[in-house]
């Protein structure tokens, strides 16, 4: 053992090996990350994008585009929220304007939350412009939702359709709200 010394290695053979040593690091690196973001690429290729959780389906455009007087149309959703699922029922007012746009109203009153039922015909022409008429404490509302009673002091809301491959759906966390009653005093 005492006769043998390592090996003296030269600054020159130090540095080439040190720099390939260095750049083989690097490539491993460099390579690893590009196959990382090819899969997570490919991955997303892959993936449908999802609907909001929010978005509930009424029915398809041609069936709905046919409606001439406002007609109940009815849902069943499950609204996802973080980590909470909830299910929930109702049903929309559903007519289409002049235009014919669709006009989605919420059966809601403003005054106290009861749902507005439409008034008979007869009822109609009694007074002029009434359409709904919330059972519980007389609110009443126009065929555009606003209100036309003093008991309400806001219009019902509307919804924003939102057409996707000829379906109809709504946002039920978005309502756009009722105009407030020409007789109403805001504060």
């Amino acid at each position: 053992m005492k006769g043998r010394l390592p090996k003296k290695i030269t600054r020159r053979t130090f540095l080439s090996t040190s720099g390939k040593l260095g750049l083989g690091a690097v490539g491993i690196l460099a390579g690893s990350t590009a196959l990382f973001y090819y899969g997570a690429m490919k991955k997303k290729e892959r993936v449908t994008p999802e609907r909001p959780g929010s978005l509930v389906k009424l029915g398809g455009r041609n069936q709905l585009s046919t409606i001439k007087s406002f007609e109940k149309i009815s849902y069943e959703a499950t609204i996802r929220d973080a980590w909470v699922a909830k299910s929930v029922q109702g049903f929309l007012y559903v007519t289409n304007d002049a235009q014919d746009e669709l006009l989605l109203m919420s059966p809601s009153c403003t005054h106290l939350g009861c749902s507005v039922e439409p008034v008979p015909e007869a009822g109609r022409s009694a007074t002029d412009g009434l359409f709904f008429r919330c059972p519980c404490h007389g609110a009443e509302f126009d065929g555009w939702g606003n209100s036309v009673g003093s008991v309400a002091l806001q219009g019902l809301d509307t919804f924003k359709p939102v057409i996707v491959d000829d379906e109809v759906y709504f946002d039920i966390l978005a309502p756009i709200k009722g105009r407030p009653s020409s007789g109403a005093s805001l504060k």
